[in-house]
């Protein structure tokens, strides 16, 4: 019974981990629209996007790299397969948001890419690219 009840809860942070990447990408997708339409001062609504966008960047990454938690940690879930998984999911990110800034580098050559506009998307690469892999190894794992 014990074991069903934590799978049940593995399975649950996987589809959290694997929407909340989704839903990222979807933010900063609107977000980087937004700065690329939006000429004068900022507003209020500019300004709540991208502190939306801020915090569940830092959420998403946070949850798939690392064990943090601000309630009690279920042992089961922090094993050390787990960890392992958390650490290759860090890994990842950290490469997709470097290859993700080495394309907007080169892409800046070539066209006007300001940095308010492709920061939205470098952060939801990297914090989606660990999302993805850990719900990935954890789908794997069983």
């Amino acid at each position: 019974m014990a074991q069903a009840a934590q799978g049940d809860v593995g399975e649950r942070r996987r589809r959290v981990i694997t929407v909340s990447a989704i839903l990222l990408v979807v933010i900063a997708t609107a977000a980087m629209s937004g700065a690329a339409t939006h000429r004068g001062p900022v507003r209020a609504v500019d300004i709540t996007r991208d502190a939306g966008l801020l915090l569940l960047t830092l959420v998403l990454a946070l949850r798939a790299t690392t064990s943090f938690s601000f309630l009690k940690r279920n042992s089961a879930l922090d094993d050390e397969l787990a960890r392992a998984h958390r650490a290759s999911a860090a890994r990842a990110g950290f490469w997709a948001l470097l290859v993700g800034t080495g394309v907007a580098f080169i892409a800046g050559l070539y066209i006007d890419l300001p940095l308010p506009q492709i920061a939205p998307l470098l952060l939801a690469v990297g914090a989606s690219g660990a999302g993805f892999r850990f719900a990935a190894l954890e789908s794997r794992a069983g």
